[in-house]
This record gives structure tokens, sequence and C-alpha cells, in this order.
């Protein structure tokens, strides 16, 4: 039995080949006789096959995507779509070339040659994501993927290696969050040689993905291309299908790179609502706190040299494994809830995580915690939680081991952060932090460690208990602790607004 499993972590897995796809769409075809009942899934091609009966519309349905189709892989299959006035089509059909839809009819023979006709009886647009979900034996473990990834690429920091993979997969949606599912992996650094080389790697990386997982530009996205088929002697005009759920992105041109955000117009708005993974190099000429990139993003690494990849044959030919992985990952895990006790766990070692900063730094990480700041904990909290539904999905599990990594690449970033900042933009943030709180050193420190706990709560309400617990946890003793929440009521920074529930006063 050792033996085998030790067989088998040796074998390299198997590509998911185009050519593969094809084949099983073929027995599918031949294994149904004619008469039966069929239900398939596949891209829309809108040319009649050769010497098509006057009888009906016929059109073709291909098992390849378009991005696909043009790989010459050695085999090819089609179906013969024959639509009469008693077929059913669903009226969301968009009808253009290269739309993914689902198939249901009967099987019959076509006149001419050896293709398979299915007389439809209903045909509707199909989930994208099946065309991945349908190969699951072809998805790759843990440890094949991180290997393909540092295999690839290479930089002096592994955990900006290992977050780039993490990246991909995006997160959960969290229940009651205003993030959606989409991610936001960035890299800034003040040396062109060093942005220009992350650049490159990145889209070395997305080009290798198919283009319906690209996040593309209106005008683009409409663009129709030809497709010639020379064993049918047909030529096919094909768009690229939009419907998959989430698009990957990473700018078109390095003139992008010194932007505030580095992004066409176009794009902004669906990465402001994360509504796609966005790899975004960018090079900047002082590194600011306020950084709207960075503010956004789940790991805006400072990278102390320029990332390498070298064009790597295995990983090229197994991306289609990679995302059946992340197809199915994203089935698995779909939502997070706050009440998990996971999530639970991770709130109570956040706020660890934020006292053991605030005892190292004292005022330089709370002036870094400020409204707008890299790490404002409010937002820094949503995108950690973002960064933890990442790696569950790339790990297949939620855990607390995943909490300890999550905070590990916080703490990398803090740490980064700090120590790359110049003096100049340390003093003007700790200058707003000390303007935005003038109390007493005592009250300051109690009122960050509310801050916390509101910042980590959905409601941003905080219980009175909570909060004499923590004061308490970090050192104050219990008489304090009261007077001190008391005071702050009194001051007008913290109301009740019910007996026992507190909310920061907004200045």
């Amino acid at each position: 039995m050792e033996l085998f499993s030790l067989i088998k972590a040796l074998k390299k897995p198997e590509p998911l080949k185009p050519s593969t796809r094809a084949r099983e769409f073929q027995l599918t075809l031949q294994k149904h006789h004619l008469g039966d009942e069929i239900e398939v899934e596949g891209f829309l091609l809108l040319r009649q096959p050769a010497y098509a009966p006057k009888d009906a519309v016929y059109y073709m349905l291909s098992p390849l995507s378009p991005s696909d189709i043009r790989i010459k892989d050695g085999f090819t299959s089609f179906a013969v779509l024959k639509i009469t006035d008693k077929s059913s089509l669903n009226p969301a059909l968009s009808f253009k070339g290269g739309e993914y839809v689902r198939v249901r009819g009967t099987i019959e023979a076509y006149p001419y040659g050896t293709l398979r006709t299915i007389n439809v009886r209903e045909m509707e647009a199909g989930r994208y994501e099946n065309y991945w979900l349908d190969y699951k034996e072809y998805a790759l473990s843990r440890h094949e993927m991180e290997r393909l990834f540092l295999e690839t690429f290479y930089t002096d920091n592994y955990q900006l290696e290992i977050a780039l993979l993490y990246s991909l997969f995006a997160s959960p949606s969290i229940v009651g969050a205003p993030l959606g599912e989409g991610s936001i992996f960035s890299t800034l650094k003040d040396n062109e040689k060093a942005i220009k080389s992350l650049w490159s790697a990145m889209r070395y990386l997305l080009g290798l993905f198919p283009k319906e997982l690209h996040l593309m530009s209106p005008r683009t996205s409409k663009k129709a291309f030809s497709y010639v088929d020379e064993d049918l002697d047909l030529d096919f005009k094909l768009f690229t299908p939009q419907g998959a759920s989430i698009k990957y992105y990473s700018p078109e041109n390095r003139r992008l790179l010194g932007k505030e955000i580095p992004a066409s117009k176009w794009a902004r708005p669906v990465l402001n609502e994360r509504r796609a993974i966005f790899l975004a190099p960018k090079r900047y000429s002082n590194l600011k706190p306020n950084d709207p990139l960075a503010y956004l993003s789940e790991t805006p690494f400072i990278p102390g040299k320029p990332i390498g990849y070298e064009r790597n044959r295995e990983f090229e030919q197994l991306i289609p494994n990679l995302i059946v992985t992340i197809h199915l990952a994203r089935e698995q895990f779909k939502t997070f809830s706050p009440d998990d006790a996971v999530l639970r766990y991770f709130r109570r070692r956040f706020n660890d995580w934020l006292r053991k900063n605030r005892r190292e730094y004292g005022e330089k990480f709370d002036a870094l915690r400020l409204n707008g700041r890299v790490f404002e904990t409010n937002m820094r909290f949503l995108l950690s939680m973002h960064l933890l539904g990442e790696m569950s999905r790339f790990e297949g599990r939620v855990s607390k081991s995943i909490v300890n990594n999550v905070l590990t690449i916080n703490q990398d970033l803090v740490d980064t952060w700090i120590n790359e900042l110049s003096e100049r933009e340390l003093i003007k943030s700790i200058a707003s932090y000390e303007k935005f709180v003038d109390t007493d050193k005592r009250g300051q420190v109690a009122l960050s460690i509310f801050m916390d706990l509101e910042a980590t709560s959905v409601d941003k309400i905080v219980d009175k208990q909570e909060f004499y617990e923590e004061l308490v946890k970090y050192g104050f003793n219990s008489r304090d602790a009261g007077e001190l929440i008391e005071k702050l009521i009194r001051e007008g920074y913290l109301f009740e607004v019910s007996i026992g529930k507190l909310k920061l006063v907004v200045r």
C-alpha cells in the first residue's frame, strides 16, 4: 500500500487537453441510439453544416470553447442542431457564435457524412462553469499547484509567491460584508525594472488563461473573430463567451503601472466592486499610507527584488487543470458567515494581532489604521477574511491553521510597510492620528482598542462587557477599565445605543 501511494505521489498529473473533451463528447453522441433522448452542453456555432436539408434551421454545436477550438490538438467533434418550429428556445439566448448553451432533444442521423443530429426540443443558456466542473478527475492537489508555481515564478518572498496563487481562487462572499467575490493582488515598488518584471510575470500567467476568463473592455468583448475548420471546409464567426461568473485582469500596458489605480477606466468600477480578480503591479514615486491600491488590496506587497519567471512547459500544459481546480473550489465554498466558528475564532485572533502590533509599534501602527490608510482596521479585517477565504478554497478546507497563515502574511505586510515608509510620511500620519485622538494617553489606548472591536464587528456595535474584558487583557486593572469606559461615554466618544451595547461617535 505504501509503494502504491509513493508511485501515485511521483506520478505527474495528466493535462486536460481539448482533444480529451472532444473525444468524450463524441463518445456521448455515439452511445445514444437513434431516437434516444439526449442532453448536452457546448458552444453554439451559427453556421450551417455542409449540405444542410431545407426542412429546418441547422446549426452546429462544439464541445470546445472558442479558446480551445483554435488549439490544433488532433481531434475535433461537432453535433448538428436541428431547430424546428417545435423547438423551445429560451429568450435569454443571445444567439452569438460561441455562446455556451444547454440542449435537450432526440438523436437523429445526419443525411450526409457521419455527423449526429440533435432534434432540439429545448435550448437555453448554459452555466459556463460546467465546462470545467465536468472534469473533476483532472483537478490538481494543493502540493501539485504549489510545486508548479514555485518552479515557474522566482522571488525573494515566499509569502508573495504563494499569495499570488491564493488570489486566483478569489474568496467566498461574506454574509453582511460589502465586498464581492473578487480579489486584488498588488505589488508596489519605486523601481521601474522590478515593477516591469512583476507585470511581465502576471501577463504571462493570465496569457495562459482562456480568453473567456479575461476581463475585457466592452469594445473588445464585442469583436468577432473567425475560425476555419479544414476538415469540414467551414469558417465560423465566433465571439468570446461572456458567461463566466469571475474573470481575471492585469493592466493591458505599462503606461497604466504609474496610475493611482493601475487599470483602464472601464475596469475600475468592476474592480472596486470586486467582481474580478485583479493582478496589479504599481510603480510609485512616493509610498504613502493612503495609497488607494494598497487600501483595496488583500496583499499590498512591497517586493525586495524583481520577480523572475521561466516559461514552464508543464505549467502551461496544466493551466486547464488549474482552472478545473479553481472552479471546483468555488463550487465547494460559495459563502462565509461571520457566525461560523472559524470566523469567530479569526476575529479573536485578529484582535490579538492588533494588540501585539500596537504594543510593538505604538503610534506608528495606530497611524496606519486611520480611515483610508493601508491598515484601516475595518477594511483590513474584511480583506483578511477575504484572504482567509482564498486560502480555504486553495486548501480545500476551513481550519484554524489557515488563520495562522493569514496573520503571518498580515504581519509580513505590516513589518514591511513600517520599514519602507519614509520618516516624513510616518510623522505626517502620526500627526493626523494625534489630531484625531485628542484625549489623554490612557484614553487614546482605550479608544483604539474599542475601534478595533468595532471594526471587526459586522453591525459596528460592541458589547460593553467585551470591551471591558479586552481592556483588562491589554493590562488595565478592573477599576481603571470600568472608569475609562464611563469617561469615553461621558466625553462623547462612545454612546450606549441600548443597555450594554456601545457604538463609536463619528467625529
